[in-house]
């Protein structure tokens, strides 16, 4: 599998689910995301390159989103 489909399958097998991806910061002409996972009723967030966080959405057919203030800087 590619390195997603194995990414998604080990959050699954360990429980946990992919709740979202949010690109959530530009800096320096850079992207930056976050992976949000829940596991045993908490939410936990990953720092991720933003590449591989929408890999991993699509894999696991999680909601992509980007934050407001991210469209804001890349429209200037």
């Amino acid at each position: 599998p590619m390195t997603h489909d194995l990414l998604d399958s080990v959050i699954e097998n360990l429980g946990a689910k992919i709740e979202k991806i949010v690109i959530n910061d530009l800096r320096n002409h850079t992207f930056y995301a976050k992976i949000h996972l829940s596991l045993n009723g908490r939410t936990v967030e990953i720092d991720s390159r933003p590449s591989d966080a929408i890999a991993l959405g699509a894999a696991s057919n999680a909601p992509i989103y980007v934050a407001e203030h991210v469209f804001e800087k890349t429209s200037q």
